[in-house]
């Protein structure tokens, strides 16, 4: 007997390492897709004057795997941008120099509260002064002109450095992923969808907008591979998709 099974899919995508280890929640993901690649020969017919195709086989190039993930957490943007993250403890900073330029950012070497941010000249002996001689921004200050900073001196900082994260862009190669989709038919009643893609490798992110008009995303791609480690008849390789009747 036909049973309808129309198909709105929802659910938390989890990645972990290929060879093992902690499979971590993504977060928010508003897209999900499986994509395949084909290369296909035909044999044309010859035999009359109409043309058409006498036969014709397809074999599958690729298969691709792409999610469009709405959290900009560490370790999402390490995977964007083949990085590694680190966490950073809080903590005093005490006497980091830094050569000020009037007009231009002071870029700390840590992200500060604001709030506790004391400036210095190079012997450490004249303080200069909030909003006269510099102003504060998240990153570090920038001398002001007029002020008691000159052009191209060097300051010195104290400031409490603010709990956080850190990624490194670039730091490292491409990685091997298990992903794991936790999902459900929004169009069934919620009843249970389970995708496991058992090997993939992502690209970086075509790109990443941290100005915009809208909430962000991350949209990366990646490649689903073999995984020879699973054999048997009728077991794939690549993906393995279930379903509650």
């Amino acid at each position: 007997m036909y049973q309808e099974r129309s198909f709105i899919g929802r659910g938390v995508p989890y990645l972990g390492p290929y060879a093992g280890g902690k499979k971590r929640d993504v977060g928010n993901c508003s897209a999900l897709k499986i994509g395949f690649s084909e290369d296909k020969k035909t044999l044309p017919n010859y035999r009359t004057g109409g043309g058409g195709v006498a036969n014709s086989q397809s074999i599958v190039s690729a298969m691709t795997c792409s999610m469009t993930l709405s959290d900009f957490d560490e370790e999402n943007l390490a995977l964007a941008t083949f990085g590694a993250s680190s966490a950073v403890a809080a903590g005093s900073v005490t006497d980091e120099s830094h050569t000020a330029y009037v007009g231009g950012l002071v870029r700390f070497d840590n992200l500060p509260d604001t709030s506790t941010i004391v400036v210095t000249d190079a012997t450490g002996v004249t303080t200069y002064v909030l909003d006269t001689d510099y102003s504060v921004n998240a990153a570090g200050i920038v001398p002001i002109s007029g002020g008691a900073i000159s052009d191209a001196a060097t300051i010195l900082v104290d400031y409490t450095k603010v709990a956080g994260n850190v990624v490194q862009a670039l730091t490292q190669s491409s990685q091997e992923w298990s992903l794991t989709l936790v999902g459900l038919n929004d169009a069934q009643s919620g009843k249970s969808v389970v995708v496991d893609l058992h090997r993939v490798k992502f690209s970086p992110a075509g790109e990443l907008g941290f100005i915009t008009d809208d909430f962000g995303n991350i949209e990366i791609t990646g490649e689903v591979l073999a995984d020879s480690n699973i054999t048997g008849t009728g077991l794939s390789q690549f993906m393995k998709i279930e379903q509650a009747a």
